[in-house]
């Protein structure tokens, strides 16, 4: 089936609309079939083990399971033959060439819209000036003579300008001069090898009739040896425009020269492999989403460039349009085409009323490019949807599953990995050696590629930690993900003002997926209401619940109604609330792989966790201090965030006849009393591991350990009491993880381990309470890979640090905070030679920053003292190589030569000097 379907995805890329109904209503009764057979499984195994006069009772039920099981299979199955039989009438299974055929047609007149001119001349470009100016400059190798790049990538989001960026650096004058030859070709998603490679020779050469129907008749071998054989000979620059796939490089590459040669290559991609495949050492650029500013005037010019004279209207009039266009300009988040088309819309509309309507459908009227004769080419949604017409299958799930997020939301990385893991949308198909998680890791990321989401934090180990989506992408994503019935969006945040009956009699039923994003205390009211209007075929909910009151009739009804639920996740419970108690309906969520409530106490955990055999992720918090042995059933168990208020018992016992223990990967939130460390070394997969201490560290380690964790790379110690006299020796425990690269020590320590007792792995550091007495510096500066390191709250008692000649010369970022004894600090020349964010926080005792940081080309600083700061008289120059700038409590002048900071004492006075003769753009400063 799922083979099937992807043949048919082939044909509703093509734009048959009738084939995509089909196979949406096709892959809702392939979920009937998989819920129904996945059911009865189930029964089954929770029966076997029990006595035989039960298996005698249970097997004539059983009987009466399996008529009901056949009739609905053949319900169900007669439903997908009608169906697949409509859709083979289409041309799908028998013959996809045929079908393809049927809509090439469309797909020409697409091609050929969205066809872009060397010679077209764009006038209203705004916010490119420097990128033009850069890559001019790479072209023409003004910048980096020494070693001057073959290609030149502009890579982005569709919309965003990449072609109307690369016109122009093709037509700039310097580029004209420097080059002796010239050739436009437009690739797009079909690319006909023959005919862009005859039209980049024809551009060469400039030939006549007779030449042209020789090159015409040359053969490929021929036609690109001639190419390849002229850019080597002439200084030639050839634009690709629009490049989609890596096959399309390697169908036209035996017609470019590698190696020694001046020519060069300028491409524009939405998708950054391409470029990579292209040439790995080629320059990538990626034009920026326009400010607020920059929108507003490529709007204005747009706008009176269709024919509008300000002068015409109404002075009050134009101020009332101006504050209009404003707000809808923040729907467009800086994306060039869709200010474009936003500016040509209303340039047919003349009137307030016109207006403030097109203000409440902005996104209808900007996706779909409404009253636009060229409509196709000029809707947003047209460009951006073709990025998601080009997924792979096993992309596009991931692709729909944004749309459960809010808008403006910041999506964590590791969370959506585990959701699409539960749902089954990852199967492993590459190397044996990789997990799920690396398989889930890796589709995100290619979607990163594609331009279609944005990175907005990376890791310390150069991962991606978090990423958003566009406002316009987020749209298209919702509004695919609705029609393909995928999953449904509700945000009632805005609705304040209906009724709850006309907001939960929305028709939602035979919904998959729903996400409810709501504030208000009604939410709970809310979600009553919407239930009744939702059957029990949902799998994935995440739904807020604010009244604590209503929260357990709540979930009662979730759990008696939504059975087939696979994924569960219950946000935005305030912490400080008393605890709640689970309802016994829980259990009855026997396909359940994730269930995440962080937020809320719960009194116990529950024997019927033991119900949910196939769970792979469970995040809790209780009060009570005993896990069930029927946890010890859970089969596909890998990550478990288990936050205890006390000793939790039988934690030992579970990991020691856990069903899941090769299978692990994730324990967060153990204690280490009832526990000793062997337990934990038998979890041979296990890669993060946080445990607090709060017995006899002693009896955790039980005898010195020959076996070691070899697949552990995050580790967290803390002490439970930190403020008792307890000291710990640490160092076994360091030993045994020798491939971690985060480590997070929160506890009084016998001793720092000496260098080569840290993992030589190590690239994260976070030291907090450790009440050494010795100077850390020595020990930590040595360790080779060490990027990130925070020394916090009581982590140094002493009085004096210091980086001595050449130390830390990887370290990127660095955090001292509340180290109150710390009086100097001292830098010797090319200490923390990389360091590029530095904070100092609470250190009331430091009497000046150090002069060794004035050489360092530090990027971000921040300095914060409440109390007391250093003397005004102490100042020092700090390189610093733009970006952001973050002071606290501080007094900022700008000097000729850098940055020098002035710091007071006992009062927080703001005085910014700017002389002209610093200034320079790019400097960001940020005043709390």
């Amino acid at each position: 089936m799922r083979a099937f379907l992807k043949d048919a995805d082939a044909c509703v890329r093509n734009g048959d609309e009738r084939v995509s109904v089909l196979v949406v209503q096709i892959r809702e009764n392939s979920y009937a079939l998989e819920d129904v057979i996945e059911t009865y499984v189930f029964r089954v195994a929770n029966n076997e083990g029990v006595g035989a006069i039960r298996r005698v009772l249970k097997w004539s039920a059983r009987i009466i399971d399996v008529y009901k099981v056949g009739s609905k299979i053949k319900g169900i199955s007669s439903n997908i033959d009608t169906w697949t039989s409509e859709l083979e009438k289409y041309g799908v299974q028998k013959s996809m060439d045929q079908a393809a055929e049927a809509s090439s047609s469309n797909v020409q007149e697409r091609r050929q819209l969205r066809q872009a001119y060397s010679h077209v001349e764009d006038n209203h470009v705004v916010g490119f000036d420097k990128d033009i100016e850069e890559l001019v400059a790479l072209l023409t190798e003004q910048k980096n003579p020494h070693k001057p790049y073959k290609v030149i990538s502009v890579c982005g989001m569709g919309g965003l300008g990449k072609t109307t960026l690369a016109r122009k650096v093709y037509q700039h004058p310097q580029v004209r001069t420097h080059f002796d030859c010239y050739a436009w070709a437009s690739i797009s998603q079909q690319c006909n090898t023959r005919e862009v490679l005859e039209g980049i020779l024809f551009a060469f050469t400039s030939t006549n009739k007779e030449r042209r129907e020789e090159i015409r008749t040359t053969s490929d071998v021929e036609l690109a040896k001639q190419l390849h054989d002229f850019q080597k000979q002439k200084k030639c620059l050839v634009l690709l425009d629009d490049i989609w796939t890596t096959k399309t490089w390697d169908l036209l590459k035996h017609a470019f020269p590698q190696g020694d040669t001046d020519s060069k290559i300028l491409l524009t991609t939405r998708n950054k492999d391409v470029a990579l495949h292209v040439d790995q050492g080629g320059f990538i650029h990626e034009p920026h989403f326009l400010s607020d500013k920059e929108s507003w005037e490529l709007f204005q010019k747009k706008y009176f460039c269709a024919g509008m004279d300000p002068s015409n209207s109404d002075s009050d009039d134009n101020e009332r349009k101006k504050e209009l266009a404003v707000e809808m300009l923040k729907k467009c988040a800086g994306l060039p085409l869709a200010i474009i088309v936003l500016a040509g819309l209303l340039s047919k509309k003349h009137t307030i009323y016109e207006w403030e309507q097109m203000k409440r459908n902005i996104v209808r009227c900007i996706g779909e490019g409404e009253q636009h004769e060229d409509s196709k080419y000029r809707s947003v949604w047209g460009v951006l949807g073709l990025s998601y017409s080009e997924l792979p299958c096993h992309l596009k799930p991931c692709f729909l599953y944004l749309s459960r997020y809010a808008e403006d939301a910041v999506i964590r990385v590791k969370e959506l990995c585990l959701i699409l893991i539960a749902e089954g949308f990852i199967s492993l198909r590459g190397s044996c050696m990789e997990t799920m998680e690396d398989e889930a890791y890796d589709c995100l990321s290619e979607l990163v590629e594609r331009s279609m989401i944005q990175v907005k934090e990376m890791s310390s180990t150069g991962r991606i930690k978090s990423f958003c989506i566009h406002d316009l992408m987020r749209d298209l994503c919702v509004s695919k993900a609705r029609d393909e019935n995928f999953l449904h969006f509700m945000d009632l945040r805005n609705k304040v003002e209906e009724p709850i009956e006309s907001v939960s009699t929305v028709p939602i039923t035979n919904v998959r997926r729903l996400a409810i994003y709501c504030v208000r205390e009604s939410t709970d009211n809310v979600f009553v209401h919407m239930v009744r209007n939702i059957d029990g075929s949902l799998r994935y909910l995440f739904v807020p619940v604010c009244n604590r009151i209503a929260f357990e009739g709540v979930l009662r009804l979730v759990c008696n109604r939504f059975l087939m639920l696979r994924v569960l996740i219950i946000d935005d419970i305030p912490y400080f609330i008393q605890t709640t108690t689970l309802p016994k309906e829980i259990g009855n969520l026997i396909h359940l792989r994730l269930f995440s409530m962080p937020n809320s106490l719960i009194k116990m955990i529950p024997s019927y966790f033991g119900n949910w055999r196939c769970l792979q992720t469970l995040r809790v918090c209780t009060v009570y201090d005993k896990i069930p042995n029927s946890m010890c059933k859970l089969e596909q168990l890998r990550h478990l965030y288990f936050y205890s208020e006390s000793t939790v018992v039988g934690i030992g016992e579970f990991l020691r006849s856990t069903k899941s223990r090769n299978l692990l990967q994730t324990l967060v939130g153990i204690r280490t009393k009832h526990l000793v460390l062997s337990d934990l070394l038998q979890l041979k997969n296990l890669k993060k591991l946080a445990i607090h201490v709060d017995g006899n560290f002693d009896s955790f380690l039980h005898n010195p350990q020959t076996l070691t964790f070899t697949r552990l790379v995050s580790l967290r110690l803390r002490l439970t009491d930190i403020f008792n006299d307890v000291k710990i020796d640490i160092v076994p425990l360091i030993l045994s993880c020798p491939q971690i690269y985060k480590l997070r020590l929160d506890s009084s320590v016998v001793r720092l381990p000496q260098v080569n007792q840290f993992s030589p792995n190590l690239i994260k550091l976070r030291l907090f309470n450790l009440r050494l007495e010795d100077d850390p510096m020595p020990t930590l500066e040595k360790l080779p890979k060490l990027r990130v390191l925070v020394i916090g709250r009581f982590s140094f008692m002493g009085d004096e640090m210091v980086c001595s000649r050449g130390g830390f010369n990887r370290l990127e970022s660095l955090e001292l905070n509340n180290l109150y004894r710390l009086k100097e600090w001292k830098v010797e020349e090319s200490a923390l030679s990389r360091l590029g964010y530095l904070r100092i926080e609470e250190c009331r005792g430091l009497r000046r920053v150090p002069d060794g940081l004035r050489n360092i080309l530090t990027r971000h600083i921040c300095l914060r003292n409440s109390k007391k700061g250093w003397r005004k008289e102490e100042r020092i120059s700090i390189k610093s190589s733009t970006s952001h700038l973050v002071c606290l409590s501080t007094v900022i002048e700008i000097g000729c030569n850098g940055i020098v900071f002035e710091l007071y004492n006992q009062i927080n006075i703001w005085r910014i000097g700017l002389p002209a003769c610093s200034i320079k753009s790019g400097l960001c400063f940020c005043l709390f």
